[in-house]
């Protein structure tokens, strides 16, 4: 079985996978963040078994991609991650919907419970579900430590000032927990320039993905307020956030 994974987030497609691992026995899990790489993986892989649907990632965010992903794969199982716990399911015309704030154990029971698969088999049983779900919550945990430490090593404090104004609003707004769609409405700016600024974004702090730069942001933050000098960010954010 193939499964595909569309969802804007790097974050939560990696939570996605782990938790799809779980569910079935997947030969191959794909994963696409955008409309493109979406239209691209599904003119490559013509068998697929399960699609895992942000529709919020994508450029409509409504029912014509479940249609599209019906005439694609006639018979597919698809799961429709919503962002409200009580948004209402009747616009994704029979598709199995689930919060995006569901937490791992009753996703996978969602997911097993979708493909019609026993929700207690060998490794899967219930009591197996808890201690993978704490395993990957631990490695997420050390992974994230880890990062943390390598920024906090660092002898040179990072120079925010690296980054340009509107660099710097779109990071502020990252970290405060603001989706690159929310961030665009209150800039008045397109998304895509959103995404264009946070990519650049990455190489100047020299960090991968969102995550790293909102935790390197922070940790340039405490050092400047520890020397005295608060970073020239929006002075709104006091804390910093994981986005969702």
């Amino acid at each position: 079985m193939k499964a595909l994974i569309v969802d804007g987030e790097e974050l939560f497609r990696l939570s996605l996978r782990e938790v799809v691992a779980i569910a079935g026995n997947f030969t191959e899990i794909i994963e696409a963040g955008s409309e493109h790489e979406f239209l691209a993986k599904t003119a490559s892989h013509s068998d697929l078994s399960l699609v895992v649907l942000h529709p919020s990632s994508l450029r409509d965010e409504g029912e014509n991609w479940v249609k599209l992903v019906r005439r694609l794969y006639p018979g597919v199982t698809i799961l429709t991650i919503t962002n409200q716990p009580h948004e209402a399911t009747s616009r994704w015309m029979g598709t199995v919907t689930i919060a995006r704030s569901t937490g791992v154990a009753m996703m996978v029971s969602t997911l097993r419970r979708a493909l019609r698969l026993p929700q207690e088999t060998g490794t899967l049983a219930t009591p197996a579900r808890p201690q993978m779900a704490a395993q990957l919550e631990q490695s997420s945990q050390d992974e994230f430590s880890r990062f943390q430490e390598s920024l906090n090593s660092e002898q040179e404090p990072f120079d925010m000032n690296r980054l340009s104004y509107r660099q710097k609003q779109i990071l502020a707004m990252a970290a405060d927990g603001l989706p690159n769609k929310e961030i665009a409405a209150r800039l008045t700016i397109a998304e895509g320039t959103v995404k264009a600024h946070m990519h650049a974004i990455f190489k100047v702090l020299g960090v991968s993905n969102r995550t790293q730069a909102v935790i390197r942001y922070g940790a340039a933050g405490s050092r400047t307020s520890s020397n005295g000098n608060a970073p020239a960010l929006n002075p709104a954010v006091q804390t910093v956030q994981i986005p969702a």
